[in-house]
């Protein structure tokens, strides 16, 4: 969706701007009023304040289609920004790295492996993202709420 408006943005820019390198003698000649184009876009304005009042069901929707695509984008930049934190700091804190951890009753080999797993063998659980909450019918959400922004911790530099 973000290309096609992106697309539909340079495509007004370039049509936009072919008058301008077409040349004095094609020009149109267009005159506009800077008052006038003032309250025209007044009047769009004070139009569009008004639409809330005029259809609240499209109102309505389009809240709760900005509170679940905000959700997401929250979710989403959390996700990023733990990974990479979790890159830079060089010490992962996930389920791979727990488990390449010695834990207090290793397995050496003189002593059997109990579970009956082998030595080489380590058992990492696979992580799934989480299942999606199936909104009801009738549900919505009354307002979005914005949590807090993630900020890195600051991090000691050696001094050399």
């Amino acid at each position: 969706m973000f290309f096609l408006v992106r697309k539909a943005f340079w495509l007004v820019l370039v049509l936009a701007m072919v008058p301008f390198f077409a040349g004095k003698e094609q020009a149109g000649g267009f005159n506009v009023d800077p008052v006038a184009a003032f309250m025209a876009a007044q009047a769009t304005v004070s139009d569009l304040t008004g639409f809330c009042g005029r259809n609240p069901q499209a109102c309505e929707t389009g809240g709760e289609a900005l509170a679940a695509i905000g959700a997401n984008a929250r979710d989403g930049a959390k996700l990023v920004y733990q990974y990479f934190d979790g890159a830079e700091a060089g010490s992962r804190t996930d389920d791979t790295a727990l488990a390449a951890r010695p834990a207090p009753g290793d397995v050496t080999g003189s002593i059997p492996a109990p579970d009956g797993t082998s030595g080489g063998e380590l058992s990492i659980p696979s992580w799934h993202l989480p299942a999606p909450e199936i909104a009801q019918q009738n549900s919505s959400v009354p307002e979005a709420s914005f949590g807090p922004v993630p900020r890195p911790n600051p991090r000691s530099v050696p001094r050399v």
